[in-house]
């Protein structure tokens, strides 16, 4: 038989063989790191704690009524608003408050300084607790040896002085009384009992009671200032409606 008719054994090629060696290793290589799952390499980062740090100025941040608080004390006591820089270091709550506060306390400041004006018979009461009340009783006549000067009309006066403070109180002020555009003109008249304001202590807890006249040209256009003593703002009465501020 002729060797050609032999079929022919084809080597397998090298290449092949090194190529379906090489796709197994890398499956295998694939296989383990499924399975186990390599810790990436990371370097810690040092951590580090911060601690808020509070200060002791508390006034920094404030709420409205610490501002208010603050403000009616700058309004009130020293009646000097706070600068700029001052209110720029508190919230905008805190300066609300602090505004209002001034406000509110500058005002009652002005208003205690001024002197309230009222009609006869209406209580006046002071922050301490001194309380006064005076009240118009109408027309008298003088007694022949009484002391005052020629008018038309004499009125007569009660005043009312309750001591609500803790200590004792004693007038030393005065009364003055307008009419028509022309002064007034206190009446002594002891008879009567007109002689002025009593000088006696009054305790605590404790009221006096006491009557003026006076010489008036009209007593339908009437203003009186009572001054009770150097503590206590004056207070004017008057007939005037439109003056009332009480």
């Amino acid at each position: 038989m002729s060797p050609y008719t032999q079929p022919l054994s084809v080597p397998r090629p090298r290449g092949l063989r090194t190529l379906a060696t090489g796709l197994s290793l890398v499956a295998s290589l694939t296989a383990c790191s499924i399975a186990s799952p390599v810790s990436p390499d990371v370097t810690p980062v040092a951590q580090t704690t911060t601690t808020e740090t509070t200060s002791d100025d508390n006034t920094l941040i404030g709420t409205y009524q610490e501002g208010y608080d603050l403000g009616y004390e700058h309004g009130s006591t020293t009646g000097a608003r706070a600068g700029a820089g001052f209110l720029s270091e508190r919230t905008e709550e805190y300066r609300e408050g602090y505004d209002a506060g001034y406000t509110t306390g500058k005002d009652e400041a002005e208003a205690a300084t001024k002197n309230p004006v009222t009609s006869f018979g209406t209580p006046m009461e002071w922050e301490d607790g001194l309380t006064l009340t005076v009240t118009n009783d109408g027309y008298f006549t003088p007694s022949e040896w009484a002391a005052v000067g020629d008018f038309p009309t004499y009125l007569s006066f009660t005043f009312t002085v309750t001591n609500g403070t803790s200590t004792t109180w004693t007038s030393s002020g005065y009364t003055q009384v307008t009419s028509a555009g022309s002064a007034g003109d206190e009446v002594y008249d002891s008879d009567q009992g007109y002689g002025g304001a009593p000088t006696a202590p009054v305790l605590p807890g404790q009221s006096i009671t006491w009557k003026q006249g006076f010489g008036v040209a009209d007593p339908a256009d009437l203003t009186m200032n009572v001054s009770l003593d150097w503590d206590h703002v004056d207070v004017v009465y008057t007939t005037l409606e439109d003056a009332w501020t009480f």
